[in-house]
């Protein structure tokens, strides 16, 4: 019976330890939720964020077409994507449903290359040629550098005077329709 009473008494004790340090972890925790909260520090941009301008860059699309920051008119939307990533394979079905609601001629699909999966790059290419101008490239080249691209997939929405309207990881859904020759 004393070995019950004592083994009970240390289980007691061991629980409120336990306890103890637990709340003392829960302050600590919310102490630097607020210090970080407080120092402005966030998720880093995947792209330019809203308000941000493009860099100048020139590319040229799987049908030949160059392509310049002059040719992303207003409401034009911009997709990053590479073969391979798996957020990026998850977005890819999605991507003809809200090309859609751009037109192909409103949409620029940027295929970031990867010597290691080329063998998928043809699969994006088919999907991505009907809804949408292609361009192919190296992450890190001129593109991707005027876009300040630091992850994928990301997308980028064009507003008014080269300025980017909003940008993020997952597509938007378009509110209104686009304007015919804005």
């Amino acid at each position: 019976m004393t070995y019950l009473t004592v083994s009970v008494v240390l289980v007691v004790l061991l629980c409120l330890l336990n306890l103890t340090l637990t709340i003392g972890v829960i302050r600590r925790l919310r102490e630097r939720a607020g210090d970080l909260a407080g120092s402005g520090l966030s998720v880093p941009a995947l792209v330019v964020g809203p308000g941000g301008s493009v860099g100048s860059f020139s590319a040229v699309d799987t049908e030949g077409e160059r392509l310049s920051q002059d040719s992303l008119a207003e409401g034009s939307m911009v997709l990053f994507m590479s073969p391979g990533c798996p957020a990026c394979e998850d977005l890819l079905p999605l991507v003809a449903e809200r090309a859609g609601e751009y037109g192909r001629d409103r949409v620029l699909a940027v295929v970031t290359r990867d010597e290691e999966k080329d063998a998928l790059l043809g699969e994006y290419l088919k999907r991505l040629s009907p809804v949408a101008r292609v361009v192919v490239t190296e992450f890190g080249d001129e593109l991707t550098e005027a876009f300040a691209l630091k992850g994928l997939p990301a997308y980028v929405e064009m507003g008014a005077a080269g300025r980017v309207a909003s940008s993020g990881r997952t597509l938007p859904h378009r509110t209104e329709p686009a304007r015919a020759g804005a």
